[in-house]
């Protein structure tokens, strides 16, 4: 099951995330690739928190999604921007984790959109969140129309 929930954080609580996310002062690490090593993509990512280290300090501009969601068990939460490009392109239908929830939150609007294998089709709106099961293989497709896509993307557990 895909559920999208539009205006998911309260007016005020979004434009304070999204203001400092979309802020010439939030830090942005580049990675070469998208999904795989060799896929000619690449983005930039803030890893906000991953069962693997310490969080980062910007770790609590999600405290509000994260009251919404009630995860049992946070695997990870990254933010990330793709840049503009001249025509839609992807990455790969892929899975971030298995046997769990996995949620995206668009941050600002644009003619970006992630899909579904089953041909589901969800736009980016910003305070737009879709939930979903892990195993449902999705991709991400770029804007056109704006500097870049961004989004948060959740991975947890529920139980």
């Amino acid at each position: 099951m895909i559920e999208i929930i539009d205006n998911f954080l309260s007016k005020e609580n979004f434009i304070k995330l999204q203001s400092i996310i979309l802020g010439q002062n939030f830090p942005w690490f580049y990675n070469d690739y998208i999904h795989h090593v060799d896929d000619g993509q690449f983005q930039y990512f803030h890893t906000l928190y991953s069962d693997k280290g310490e969080p980062s300090w910007q770790f609590s501009l999600v405290n509000d999604c994260l009251k919404e969601l009630k995860p049992v068990k946070i695997k990870r939460i990254k933010v990330n921007s793709n840049p503009k490009t001249e025509s839609h392109s992807r990455g790969g239908y892929h899975i971030d984790y298995p046997n769990i929830k996995t949620s995206i939150l668009y941050v600002n609007t644009n003619n970006g959109w992630t899909k579904f294998k089953d041909g589901c089709k969800v736009r980016c709106v910003e305070n737009r969140m879709v939930i979903f099961d892990s195993n449902i293989e999705h991709v991400g497709f770029t804007c056109t129309n704006q500097k870049r896509k961004v989004v948060v993307n959740f991975n947890y557990g529920t139980n």
